[in-house]
Formats: structure tokens, C-alpha cells, sequence
């Protein structure tokens, strides 16, 4: 009982200090109260129009969205256009000084928010935007609102609306400037490619012209049968003229046709081998080597002409997508006059600014009782303190 004593002695005190001042209390609360309600009465309205917009539902067009696009990181996707399925990028626009300006140029804002005589009245009206205007989205249904606040109500709606308009003008400029990137580079490297592939036939031309060969594997494989009959043939002779020969003897005038039949069989079998034929005019031991070259140009002309293939369709649809003009978001509520007031909340104005009355009011009597009470005691004890 007696350690509660103290505490119920200082209540009581604080309630005995307050109660000698309660008409200072309640005509300072009341006056307060008063002074608000006046004061919230001679704010101005504020009127908020918003529009709803959401992402458009396709996510590019084509050849280059599937090919090109699919393979790509989300961040370089949404700047050819494609859709990264978050808001940043359209926060960035709508936050962006290109779309500000161009809304406080369009409504005269400088005029409107009456920073006209300003050093920079650009700025200032951009900063004064920036506390009327809310770019929300709303993760529970995905979608993002566009607010604005103005005194009034067809100046907020067209200004929202605007901002919609700026976001997909600026959008459709970023993707076209992106996608006539991305067509150059394509038209260079298929111009490239193209420039290769020539030098790839003039090089296989003047091989042909050079060797004198065309197709040097079904001229290889009919050249073998040749070279096989033409062996077979010279063996032929050989074995005849032996015979003869052993029969009778080399003054007979069989056996010198036989071996003439036979030097001519050998003859014409040794300068197919050398290359002095038309069927292959390529020495044998030079073959491997002329084929190998004929094997890489070949090779190169048919990857070159694959490439080329490939490219064409994308070059054709990199043009066009940067003629395409990509809507950058659905509006699916557009602004219209509000015609309620947002704000001023003269309810919470009034409630705050009493509340705060009241209890700057306590404090300030609370404080200056203590001090009444305490302020001889305080300076004795500073003046003992000074002479020590």
C-alpha cells in the first residue's frame, strides 16, 4: 500500500494541475478545434481521376518474337517490344521527365500550380506534378492505375488520360529505335553473308576453270570404271602378246601387233593416270588435294546458303517490326470527371489539429507547473554550483 502511495500522489497532483487549468485547456482546444475547421473550409478541392490499364495480352509478332526474342533475357525482350510480364519499364516512362513535361506543357501548369515567375517554371511545374500524380499497381489483380489530382475535375481526367497517351507514344519510339537497331545489324550481317557466298562461287569457279574439273565426284567414279577398263584392257593385250610371243616368236607379224595393241593399252592407261585425260585432266597423285578443295568450298557455299536462308525471313520481319507501332498497355478504364473531392479530408484535419492542440495544451501546463514549483530550488542549486 505505501509503495503505490507516491504514484497516486503524483496522479492526483497532475490532476489537480490540470483542473486548476482547465479553462485554459478547453478554450485552447477549443480554439484550435475552431481555427481548423475554418481553415479546412477555406482549402480548396482537389478532385482524382484514374484509368486502369493492363498489359496488352500478345508478346510480340512472328519470325522475331519466337526465333529471336524467345532466346533472349527478359530486359532485352521488353526493349524490342516484347512483354516482360512486370510494370517496371511503363513506371519508368510514366516517372520519366519526357512524359512530365509533356503533360505540364499540354495543360499549362506553370500557369495552373502558379510557378509561372519562377526561374524555371518547367521545373517547378514538374515538381509541383509530382505530389498531384500516383502511378499504382495492384499485385492482387495485376494491373496499374494512373491517379491525378487537379482543382478540377475535366483538367484531372484529360491529364490521366494523357498520361496513357504519352506512355505509349514514348514506348512505341523506344521499341522502333531498339527494333531499327536490331534490323541493321541483321541487314549487315546478311549483306556479310551475302559477300562471303560470292567469294565462296568465284573461288569454286576458278578451281573448276584451273583443274578442269566439274564435279569431281561423279567425274571421280566414272574416271575409276575407266581407269579399271583401261587396265584390264592393257592386261588383256599384255597376256595376248605373251602368248604369241611364246608361239611364234618376235618377227611375227602377229606378235608385232600384239605388242603394239599392248604398248597402246599401257600408253593410254599411264596418261589417264596423269591426268591427260578429258574424263579427269588431274594427275592421280594431285586428286586428294583438288577434292579437298572442292569438299571445303562446297561446304562453305552450303553453310553460307543455309545461313542466308535462315536470315532472310528475319530481316523481313526486323522491317517490319520496326514500322509496327507496339501498344505498350490496354486501357480498360479510361479517366473520366470525378465528382466527389479526393482531398482536402477536413474530418482528419479537424481531428488531428485538436488532438494536437489538446496535447501541446497539457504539456505546456504540466511543464509550466513543474517549473513554478521548482524554478527557486533550481536556480539556488546553480548559483551554489557557480561559486563552487
Amino acid at each position: 500500500m505505501n509503495s503505490n502511495q507516491p504514484a497516486l500522489l503524483d496522479l492526483w497532483a497532475v490532476a489537480a494541475t490540470l483542473w486548476r487549468r482547465r479553462r485554459m485547456v478547453i478554450i485552447v482546444t477549443g480554439g484550435a478545434a475552431a481555427a481548423s475547421v475554418i481553415i479546412s473550409l477555406l482549402l480548396p478541392n482537389w478532385f482524382m481521376a484514374q484509368t486502369r490499364l493492363l498489359l496488352p495480352a500478345r508478346t510480340g509478332s512472328g519470325i522475331l518474337s519466337s526465333a529471336i526474342l524467345g532466346s533472349l533475357p527478359p530486359a532485352a525482350s521488353s526493349l524490342l517490344g516484347g512483354i516482360t510480364g512486370d510494370y517496371q519499364r511503363y513506371l519508368s516512362i510514366l516517372d520519366s521527365r519526357t512524359v512530365k513535361e509533356s503533360v505540364v506543357m499540354q495543360f499549362d501548369l506553370a500557369t495552373v500550380y502558379d510557378v509561372a515567375d519562377s526561374d524555371s517554371p518547367v521545373y517547378a511545374a514538374i515538381q509541383a506534378l509530382d505530389s498531384n500524380v500516383e502511378f499504382v499497381v495492384d499485385e492482387e489483380y495485376n494491373h496499374l492505375l494512373v491517379r491525378v489530382y487537379d482543382r478540377e475535375p475535366v483538367r484531372a481526367a484529360d491529364m490521366a488520360n494523357h498520361f496513357v497517351r504519352e506512355l505509349n507514344r514514348v514506348n512505341a519510339d523506344l521499341a522502333s529505335q531498339t527494333a531499327g537497331r536490331f534490323r541493321r545489324y541483321v541487314e549487315q550481317r546478311y549483306a556479310e553473308t551475302e559477300l562471303e557466298l560470292d567469294s565462296v562461287a568465284t573461288a569454286l569457279e576458278a578451281l573448276q576453270q584451273a583443274s578442269g574439273l566439274l564435279d569431281p565426284r561423279a567425274q571421280g567414279q566414272v574416271f575409276a570404271e575407266g581407269l579399271t577398263a583401261f587396265r584390264l584392257a592393257a592386261w588383256q593385250n599384255e597376256m595376248q602378246y605373251e602368248a604369241l610371243l611364246e608361239l611364234y616368236g618376235p618377227e611375227h607379224s602377229a606378235v608385232r601387233s600384239a605388242k603394239s595393241a599392248m604398248d597402246a593399252a599401257d600408253k593410254r592407261y599411264r596418261d589417264m593416270l596423269e591426268g591427260q585425260e578429258r574424263l579427269m585432266p588431274v594427275a592421280q597423285d594431285s586428286i586428294p588435294a583438288v577434292a579437298r578443295q572442292f569438299f571445303e568450298l562446297e561446304l562453305q557455299a552450303t553453310m553460307l546458303g543455309t545461313l542466308l536462308e535462315a536470315t532472310r525471313p528475319v530481316v523481313e520481319e526486323a522491317r517490319l517490326e520496326e514500322q509496327r507501332r507496339i501498344e505498350a498497355v490496354q486501357v480498360v478504364d479510361a479517366a473520366t470527371p470525378p465528382v466527389e473531392k479526393a482531398r482536402p479530408r477536413r474530418s482528419v484535419i479537424v481531428v488531428a489539429s485538436t488532438l494536437s492542440a489538446f496535447v501541446l495544451v497539457l504539456t505546456y501546463v504540466l511543464l509550466f507547473d513543474w517549473w513554478r514549483r521548482n524554478h527557486a530550488r533550481l536556480a539556488a542549486r546553480l548559483a551554489a554550483a557557480s561559486r563552487a
